[in-house]
């Protein structure tokens, strides 16, 4: 594929970047179950208003790949790195990584470049990101079959845990503030490292589909002896079948006391009875303690990924 030259998104031909996202929902059904409709959906509307920065591969006439990217404040993100196939060679994914971080870094404001990429095809990323000095923290994709839930020793819990309700949003923002605070998870992603950082990336797990379909009725919060929230799960829908646990954290202070099991069991237990068949999460390889208790819990590895960051000197 000598002939592959990128091409600007808002230059792109639409209905050619189309196939490649359908190539691209595709990939996510097979490969992880997800349903990424409502993902291409946003994706596309924003390509045709032109107002998505990133680049398209093109072989010929042929989209062979793409990459989108999006700066806030003083971090830059890139959304995602796609190859159209395993036959699609490993210089157009380094080719896409490079016009992404390169358009990034002249961005005299951004301080931080942020990635986490599903790799389709057996793609490379790492590579490509350690090529421009990122660090990258593996992380697995783990998931659970429903069907085994039963047979699940159940726990209790001395805090009180109720459904999640649109109040709890900022109390528990400052639990996963406060329980990801020097953790491995606060260098992968900076929203973390704020109260503020963290209600927006909650307030976005409710508000948007980027982590599928927020499901209220799986998700809840733990409050003590207070009414301070110490502890929540929340919980989302990927596809008719399938649900993820896009975040659950619990307050430094209850952590060790069989709270995370609690609020864990619930939600698991809402959605079996709800029909669901499967829920995974997302763990980061660093974070032993966690992963080993996923592990203990009946979780299984899916797809392993990594996260890349990248902080201007």
């Amino acid at each position: 594929m000598s002939d592959v030259t990128l091409v600007p998104l808002d230059a792109a031909d639409l209905q050619l970047v189309e196939t490649l996202l359908d190539d691209e929902l595709l990939a996510w059904e097979s490969e992880l179950g997800w349903d990424y409709r409502d993902v291409q959906r946003i994706l596309l509307s924003f390509i045709a208003r032109k107002a998505l920065p990133g680049y398209v591969a093109m072989d010929g006439r042929r989209p062979v790949g793409y990459v989108y990217f999006l700066a806030h404040a003083t971090k830059g993100v890139i959304g995602t790195i796609y190859r159209a196939g395993s036959e699609v060679p490993q210089e157009v994914i380094n080719g896409l990584i490079e016009a992404a971080v390169t358009a990034l870094r002249k961005n005299v404001f951004l301080r931080r470049i942020e990635a986490q990429v599903m790799p389709f095809h057996g793609a490379n990323l790492a590579d490509g990101f350690r090529q421009h000095g990122f660090d990258q923290y593996p992380r697995q994709f783990l998931e659970l079959d429903l069907a085994l839930f039963s047979s699940r020793p159940q726990s209790a819990a001395k805090d009180a845990i109720v459904p999640w309700e649109p109040a709890h949003l900022a109390g528990a923002a400052r639990a996963a503030w406060l329980g990801y605070r020097n953790q491995v998870d606060a260098r992968v992603c900076e929203d973390y490292c704020s109260e503020a950082g963290c209600e927006g990336y909650l307030r976005s797990l409710v508000d948007t589909p980027g982590c599928g379909t927020f499901l209220p009725a799986a998700s809840y919060v733990a409050l003590d002896s207070h009414g301070t929230i110490c502890g929540f799960v929340v919980v989302s829908k990927v596809s008719r079948t399938g649900a993820m646990i896009p975040q659950i954290s619990i307050l430094p202070s209850h952590q060790g006391r069989g709270l995370g099991k609690a609020l864990m069991d619930r939600a698991i237990a809402a959605l079996a009875a709800q029909g669901w068949k499967t829920v995974g999460l997302t763990v980061t390889v660093e974070n032993r303690r966690a992963l080993e208790w996923y592990q203990r819990e009946g979780f299984r590895l899916k797809k392993e990924f990594g996260a890349y960051v990248w902080q201007r000197s």
